[in-house]
C-alpha cells in the first residue's frame, strides 16, 4: 500500500490508509479465529451426522459456484476482479490480506506444535549420556614370542605397534596400578584377539583383568 501525503487536515475527515490496512488486517484474522472456534465447538458437540451433512452441503454449494464461475468467460472473472481490486478500500485490502495470513498460519501451526511437542517429550523421557574420559593407553613391551598360529592373528590386531602392546592401568585393592595388556586398539576400544576360547584357570584370570580395567 503507497498513500500520497495529504497536506494539512484531511478533507472530510478523510481516514489513514495505513490504519484502515491494519484495521482490516486484524479483522481478517479476528473472522478466522471465530470461524475455527465456531467450527471446533460445532464438530464436538454436534451430533456427527448432522456435522457430516453440513460439510456435504458445504462441498456441494462450492462445487455449485466453481461451475457457475466455469460458465463465465475467463475475461470476464478477470475484470470484475481487477474492478473489484481497484474499487477496494485499504481495509478491505487488509481484511482479506488478514483472512490469508490466518488461515496459513492455521494450516501451519498444528504441525508446528505438534513436532514442538514431540521433541518435548523426547526430551522429557531421554535419559543423559554418561560420558567417560578417554582411556589413558599406555605401551609396554611385548615379550610373548610363539610360532603358534594365535601369535600372528594377535600381532595383526587393528592400532597394533611392532613388539608393544597397549596397555590400561588396573587399581589393585591395595591401591597400587598394574598395568593390564591388549592386543590392540580401534579409536576407544580396545582389542583382545582370542584364537580360540578355552576354560583354563589362566584364560579366566586374563578375561577377569581385562574386565575389571574395562570397568
Amino acid at each position: 500500500m503507497q498513500s500520497t501525503r495529504i497536506p494539512g487536515a484531511r478533507p472530510g475527515g478523510q481516514p489513514n490508509p495505513v490504519a484502515e490496512f491494519v484495521g482490516g488486517v486484524g479483522q481478517g484474522l479476528y473472522d478466522v479465529g471465530e470461524g475455527t472456534v465456531a467450527g471446533v465447538h460445532a464438530a464436538l458437540t454436534t451430533n456427527p451426522v448432522t456435522t457430516v451433512r453440513n460439510a456435504g452441503r458445504g462441498i456441494a454449494a462450492m462445487i455449485n459456484t466453481a461451475i457457475a464461475a466455469e460458465d463465465t468467460p475467463a475475461h470476464i472473472q478477470a475484470s470484475r476482479a481487477a474492478s473489484a481490486v481497484a474499487n477496494a478500500s485499504a481495509r478491505d485490502i487488509g481484511r482479506a490480506a488478514g483472512k490469508v495470513a490466518g488461515n496459513v498460519a492455521l494450516a501451519v501451526a498444528p504441525g508446528a506444535a505438534l513436532s514442538k511437542a514431540a521433541a518435548l517429550r523426547r526430551l522429557a523421557i531421554a535419559r543423559p549420556r554418561i560420558t567417560f574420559d578417554p582411556p589413558q593407553i599406555g605401551w609396554v613391551k611385548e615379550t610373548t614370542k610363539s610360532k603358534r598360529p594365535w601369535k600372528p592373528y594377535n600381532d595383526s590386531a587393528p592400532g597394533v605397534r611392532a613388539g608393544q602392546a597397549p596397555t590400561l592401568m588396573r587399581t589393585m585393592p591395595n591401591g597400587s596400578k598394574r598395568p593390564v595388556k591388549f592386543d590392540g586398539i580401534q579409536g576407544d576400544y580396545m582389542v583382545d584377539r582370542k584364537w580360540a576360547v578355552v576354560n583354563r584357570p589362566r584364560s579366566r584370570a586374563q578375561i577377569l583383568r581385562q574386565s575389571e580395567v574395562l570397568a
